[in-house]
């Protein structure tokens, strides 16, 4: 039986390699795409559209309610069983300085990539475990941002250290730091870590750093 795994976000080019890489590995996929409430909400990004990287289901992170209901819609588009959640976490690179930004901002930022992350694995962590398991793969790119950029980059990796600390039971978790800028070798290491469980996967991966392809 296929293994079904659900990827986000849509639109990343780290997305569409690793779901051209799942196909080939055999998996079923869907795809989170990015939305906002209310009317600014795209049209037409449901559990029944196709597009260039298969089926896609909308997600606002800014919504704790959202995260179970992407998960249920991507369930749903998959067949009714998802195995697999991908995260492909890339934090905006923007170098506005401090004084710049604005407190609304600064509150968006916390609410969109520390809180609205952890919920969504949350919801998949506590779903997987009820089903009696299930992979969450988080991946981190590396890259010089600024303080809102390495704010978000910081909690996603906090976030990581502590999962591997206080894990859920049945459900496998592992973080890979992407140093490569390959996002087809990136697709095929991601693949690699879902189907054979490393001997460090209790701890943060680097891939593609200088001193090697692959190390911590």
């Amino acid at each position: 039986m296929k293994k079904t795994t659900l990827a986000v976000p849509s639109g990343s080019l780290r997305v569409s390699a690793f779901v051209t890489e799942a196909r080939v590995a055999g998996r079923k996929t869907a795809v989170l795409h990015l939305v906002e409430a209310g009317p600014e909400k795209a049209e037409g990004a449901d559990a029944n559209q196709q597009d260039a990287v298969e089926l896609t289901v909308p997600w606002n992170p800014l919504s704790f309610a959202s995260a179970r209901a992407a998960l249920l819609e991507a369930e749903t588009a998959l067949g009714g069983v998802l195995d697999e959640l991908v995260i492909f976490a890339d934090p905006p690179s923007d170098v506005t300085g401090i004084t710049g930004l604005t407190p609304r901002t600064i509150e968006r930022t916390v609410l969109e990539w520390a809180a609205g992350y952890a919920e969504l694995i949350r919801e998949a962590a506590k779903r997987f475990a009820e089903r009696g398991g299930g992979s969450i793969v988080l991946v981190i790119v590396q890259a010089e941002r600024g303080p809102l950029g390495a704010m978000a980059s910081g909690a996603l990796t906090g976030l990581a250290e502590g999962l591997f600390v206080a894990g859920t039971p049945l459900v496998r978790f592992s973080a890979i730091r992407d140093e490569s800028g390959q996002p087809d070798l990136l697709a095929r290491q991601v693949i690699k870590t879902l189907d054979e469980p490393s001997r460090d996967s209790g701890k943060l991966q680097r891939f593609g750093n200088r001193s090697g392809f692959f190390g911590r």
